[in-house]
């Protein structure tokens, strides 16, 4: 054992991780039923260990970490939960009886597309289960799914790239939609020349596509923003605005909607969709089921399907 871990016990990590979770000394010591005052002494035990680097400083809204308290607070957290896992007994789970609800983290894209078979799948086989998404900024996501408020996140999500459990889903790629009846071909120069409406979704990365025209020297007409697709397309059906979007999406909207899509006449790359989880979720029997049963109907094989698998930073 090194040096360091000798200097350290099981309480200190638990009051990192505790402390990255609520962003207060005091709402991290009432989670561990310690005192404010032994919380602050194990703090300043754990600042020793760690070099003197302060881990955790106070800001506008609580407890901030520094880079080196967020390694030690994610991985802190990763490995109390595997401790936890291995201790516990198995959890039973029966679809056909629950009542639990799920609480999905997902954009409007992921609403349109995922909801309708994945309510269906839950009226075969647990009719007593519910569903409720939430929209989150990419700040507030990392600690939703760390407290429990959210179940899993769905999407593209780069945020959650490190420090998570995540399985990729499918592939994707953008596509222009346009209103159905468009005259003309959609070349490069009547790309360029056309009216866009652009989308601006934040927390999701699809911020690549400006950055992907702007490194090509493309600079589109934009005439409008929305911040949300389901907006955009229904503005498409509506006006005479092109809009880059995701595939799937233009496929959804296409079966309501009088648009179609057409192949991106510049280079944009393609991005890949996962279901996130925190690793105090990974035990969770409903959660587990819940995650089989999405990637038992949208993973795309073989190609594209994986098992769940580590990021750095998270949990076995």
């Amino acid at each position: 054992m090194t040096p360091l871990l000798e200097a350290l016990d099981l309480n200190l990590l638990r009051l990192a991780a505790a402390l990255h979770e609520t962003g207060s000394v005091t709402a991290a010591a009432r989670r561990l039923g310690i005192g404010q005052a032994a919380a602050s002494n194990a703090l300043a035990r754990l600042r020793r260990a760690c070099g003197g680097d302060p881990l955790f400083l106070r800001a506008a809204q609580g407890m901030a970490a520094t880079p080196q308290g967020e390694r030690i607070a994610r991985a802190a957290s990763a490995a109390l939960a595997t401790v936890a896992e291995s201790i516990a007994g198995p959890e039973s789970f029966d679809p056909a009886r629950t009542a639990r609800r799920f609480t999905l983290r997902m954009t409007d894209i992921g609403e349109l597309v995922f909801l309708p078979a994945l309510l269906a799948e839950l009226r075969a086989h647990a009719p007593g289960a519910t569903l409720r998404t939430v929209a989150l900024s990419s700040g507030d996501t990392p600690a939703a799914l760390a407290h429990g408020e959210v179940d899993l996140a769905i999407g593209f999500l780069p945020e959650l790239r490190e420090g998570w459990y995540q399985q990729r889903l499918f592939e994707q790629r953008y596509v222009v939609l346009r209103r159905t009846g468009a005259a003309g071909a959609l070349g490069r120069a009547a790309f360029l020349r056309a009216e866009h409406l652009a989308i601006e979704s934040p927390g999701t990365g699809h911020r690549i596509v400006e950055r992907a025209l702007r490194a090509q020297g493309v600079r589109r007409r934009i005439v409008l923003q929305v911040p949300d697709f389901l907006a955009a397309v229904m503005l498409v059906a509506r006006t005479d605005l092109l809009c880059t979007v995701p595939a799937k999406l233009a496929q959804a909207a296409a079966e309501s909607l009088p648009v179609q899509s057409l192949p991106v006449p510049v280079e944009l790359p393609g991005f890949a969709i996962h279901q996130y989880w925190h690793p105090r979720a990974h035990a969770d029997a409903a959660v587990r089921w819940l995650r089989e049963r999405i990637a038992e109907r949208f993973a795309e094989p073989p190609a594209t399907r994986g098992r769940a698998r580590r990021a750095p930073g998270a949990s076995r």
